[in-house]
């Protein structure tokens, strides 16, 4: 039986704000628990997470469940949203993933993103240019608005080839998407929401993709067009617009979480933050445990596919999986003290926050270099600064997969 405190609703506001408490209630308790209210099963601990991580027993494949509880009306609404993610490697299994993902990590390769660097400097550099104006004027101003969202948002249409006056119709289309891509089709509403969303987003890519194959250029879809039919990784039509859209998709939300996030928890540590800024060649390991504290990746879903045993818990075919990344990453059995922030922790990089193993994160380079430039200009190119708002007067939002603030205003401080 459970605590009388222990939370088992991780759509419970006090889990928005912050998980961390619940997350440990949860862990202790047990490495795999169950969750009643969203009939899941919650693996916890740092071992059980990435055990889970390389079960076999456990898919990815968490399109098909939400597929078959729609009514008729409503999947037949939400077909060329399930047809479109069916692209994204993130949901599928061995071998269908490979053949995904290789055309994208042919074409998304470290060497790529390392030439992005001058570029996203140079974004970085106006973005913050911009904010220090403001806080000089006496304004309060929005970092989720004016860095975390535009920073990764116009390098990964860069990267892409797209331009970057459309990256607000890619904001709105990808939180179109995110009400199938985070489970939230039962209002009927919202899944005409994400059928437009999918409508937009196919009818963009699929003029780039043709664009790309009359006029090949150096960007990824260019990249991709060229690496999709070699060998057993051809990609049909709709795969190859998934692809792009997951590109896009992952491209600016992992990291507008990330660099948001990473900016509140600087605000809330001053003293950690003016130490980072006195020693700026620590930025690598510093971003690594600014992830490992509080990440915008809290949860990775899996199904199993057969009756498996977890950490000494069974669980059965068909039941939902819910992998605890956040709570892996304050596990005290991987981490010392995790409930301290510790820029200069050696083994932050344990992390779990971009996934592990066969899924680890094929944008996680990029997302890295993004966050360690806008972090190092917040600490030492902004002036004096502090948060203008105290958690609870922030609005949060999300799902059991992830959450955070949905703006965060800063003030000279």
């Amino acid at each position: 039986m459970y605590g009388r405190d222990v939370i088992t609703d991780l759509l419970s506001p006090e889990v928005f704000r912050d998980p961390f408490p619940v997350y440990r209630a949860l862990r202790e308790h047990a490495p795999v628990t169950w969750l009643p209210e969203h009939r899941a099963w919650f693996v916890g601990t740092h071992a059980a997470v990435r055990e889970a991580f390389h079960a076999p027993e456990l898919s990815s494949d968490r399109l098909s469940p939400v597929e078959r509880r729609l009514d008729p009306e409503r999947r037949a609404l939400l077909g060329d949203t399930f047809e479109l993610l069916r692209g994204w490697m993130v949901f599928h299994d061995p071998p269908h993933h490979e053949r995904l993902r290789d055309p994208v990590r042919r074409a998304f390769t470290p060497r790529r993103v390392e030439q992005l660097r001058p570029f996203v400097t140079r974004v970085v550099d106006e973005c913050v240019a911009d904010l220090r104006a403001h806080l000089d004027d006496g304004e309060s101003v929005d970092v989720l608005r004016e860095l975390a969202f535009p920073v990764p948002a116009i390098v990964i249409a860069e990267l892409l080839g797209v331009p970057a006056s459309d990256r607000d119709e890619f904001a709105t289309w990808s939180r179109d998407l995110a009400v199938v891509v985070f489970g939230t089709t039962a209002d009927p509403s919202r899944a005409e929401q994400a059928a437009r969303g999918t409508q937009r987003f196919a009818e963009y890519f699929t003029a780039l993709i043709a664009d790309r194959e009359r006029r090949p250029g150096d960007d990824l879809i260019s990249a991709l067009v060229q690496a999709r039919d070699q060998g057993s990784t051809a990609l049909g039509a709709m795969e190859l617009v998934g692809a792009c859209t997951l590109l896009l998709f992952g491209g600016h939300e992992t990291t507008t979480g990330l660099i948001t996030l990473g900016t509140r928890t600087l605000g809330r540590h001053p003293e950690a933050r003016d130490r980072l800024a006195r020693h700026p060649e620590s930025i690598t390991t510093a971003v690594e445990e600014l992830h490992r504290y509080d990440g915008p990746s809290r949860v990775m879903v899996r199904v199993a596919r057969t009756d498996l045993q977890l950490a000494g818990t069974e669980i059965g075919e068909g039941q939902t999986v819910f992998l605890g990344l956040a709570s892996a990453n304050r596990d005290p059995a991987a981490f010392a003290e995790p409930d301290e922030l510790r820029l200069d922790r050696p083994d932050a990089h344990r992390h779990l926050g971009f996934g592990h193993g066969l899924h680890h994160c094929l944008g996680a380079p990029l997302a890295r270099l993004e966050t360690q430039l806008a972090v190092e200009a917040l600490v030492r190119r902004l002036g004096p600064w502090e948060l203008a708002l105290d958690d609870d007067e922030l609005t949060w939002g999300g799902s059991v997969l992830g959450g955070g603030p949905g703006s965060l205003p800063i003030v000279r401080g």
